[in-house]
């Protein structure tokens, strides 16, 4: 057996990548360390590490399960009655069939935590309200704005027009009335 095969095999097992390899060492000083702390002796306190290992995903490999088995057993043995000790949830799928990968992908999406999309949502909604504000008080300020632009420059310029238009006959009214007062005929 090479130096890589070596690096993969932990506990009895065979693993596929050396990262697995190295979880389920770190599994085993956990375990060593929950061995070398707990007294088998009191079943409440196996109990209760045994809940909290499962709550807390401490065990993922399948040297962390079988502790978790060899705890199973040994709680049994105390007298603890079945009902209480929960079943050890597996975190993977055996099979390769497509139609149960998807089926977990799903039940894995459904756990996802649905008030993240909720804050986000409505930290959308709010934005999104802000943006249409601003661009209606755009609007209005462009109608309302006697600066021509983009909305109003036609009436604008047909307006300016016309006020030179009318001031352009005022002073033509002002000269011929001055012409007829001074006898200048045309």
């Amino acid at each position: 057996m090479d130096k890589n095969e070596e690096e993969l095999i932990v506990g009895g097992y065979r693993f596929g990548t050396v990262a697995d390899a190295e979880t389920a060492r770190m599994e085993e000083k956990k375990i060593a360390n929950v061995e070398q702390h707990l007294d088998y002796h009191k079943p409440q306190n196996v109990l209760l590490v045994y809940n909290k290992a499962i709550d807390n995903r401490v065990f993922q490999t399948p040297v962390g399960m079988a502790f978790l088995q060899r705890m199973q057993t040994q709680l049994v043995r105390c007298g603890v009655p079945q009902e209480k000790i929960r079943p050890i949830p597996l975190y993977t799928t055996f099979s390769n069939k497509t139609e149960n990968n998807n089926s977990i992908r799903r039940e894995i999406t459904a756990r996802a935590p649905k008030e993240e999309f909720k804050g986000r949502f409505t930290v959308s909604v709010c934005i999104n309200v802000l943006l249409a504000l601003a661009l209606a008080a755009m609007v209005i300020l462009s109608y309302e704005s006697n600066v021509p632009n983009i909305v109003n420059y036609k009436t604008a310029i047909e307006n300016e027009y016309a006020d030179w238009e009318q001031q352009l006959m005022q002073r033509e009214n002002a000269v011929r009335e001055a012409e007829r007062s001074l006898g200048i005929s045309p």
